[in-house]
């Protein structure tokens, strides 16, 4: 035992090797655990977004599409932020076992501690109305996040007129029961309804409003609108 002592003791000596200051396994230590609370909040970020456009999915459409319920369900997932999810609660993990008695703790431990801060944050951020806005910004900043979300969820589903559904931008209102819309390709459509058109939630028919249609293709630009939904959803974004 003296002589490996010895030997540690000459190799530090000849190799000059001196002690880390105290400082540096510190900030090493506020390192991890910051990037352990950003991988938690980001991922309390993509949960919220995940909950807020599950919430504002129109479940009941499936009839229209000629679908089942299950297939309406898988390709109505929001699939990118799911995987963002799963991605910064491994972050989150992998980070939390590098600091300060982190590898104490167990895998599960860990892993429930990461969901649960992100699911509480989720759901403060979605009481804040946080989901909708942020996948706005990125809707219109990035064309790339457009596209897949076009293919793979809401926007995709409601250019389908000759199914009876009809999504886009309010342009003009002309007349009490008449406006012009433009779809999420350009299309400008008149859309037309009456008394019976049934106005789901608190919908606005004014300028540059987004709101989805169940309705009829009368002919061509031409669509008369049976139902009238707001398209982010029920609630109010106020």
């Amino acid at each position: 035992m003296n002589k490996l002592c010895d030997k540690v003791l000459c190799k530090i000596r000849e190799e000059k090797i001196e002690p880390k200051p105290r400082w540096q396994f510190l900030l090493k230590d506020y390192f991890v655990w910051s990037a352990f609370v950003s991988a938690v909040v980001v991922g309390g970020l993509a949960f919220c977004v995940a909950f807020s456009l599950t919430v504002d999915n129109d479940w009941d459409i499936y009839k229209y599409l000629k679908i089942s319920p299950v297939q309406h369900f898988l390709i109505s997932l929001p699939y990118v932020w799911l995987i963002l999810i799963i991605l910064f609660l491994g972050l989150a993990f992998y980070n939390y076992k590098h600091t300060k008695g982190g590898y104490r703790r167990g895998t599960f431990v860990i892993l429930g501690l990461s969901v649960v801060g992100s699911v509480i944050l989720g759901s403060i951020f979605h009481s804040l109305g946080m989901g909708r806005k942020i996948d706005k910004i990125f809707a219109r900043n990035l064309p790339l996040y457009q596209k897949i979300h076009c293919c793979c969820n809401r926007k995709g589903i409601w250019s389908q007129p000759e199914k009876g559904l009809l999504g886009g931008r309010i342009l003009k209102v002309k007349e009490e029961n008449e406006f012009d819309m433009e779809d999420f390709s350009g299309i400008v459509w008149q859309i037309e309804k009456n008394n019976q058109t049934f106005m789901r939630g608190p919908v606005l028919i004014i300028e540059n409003e987004e709101v989805k249609l169940i309705g009829e293709k009368k002919a061509e630009k031409i669509f008369w609108a049976r139902e009238i939904r707001p398209w982010s959803g029920w609630e109010s974004e106020e």
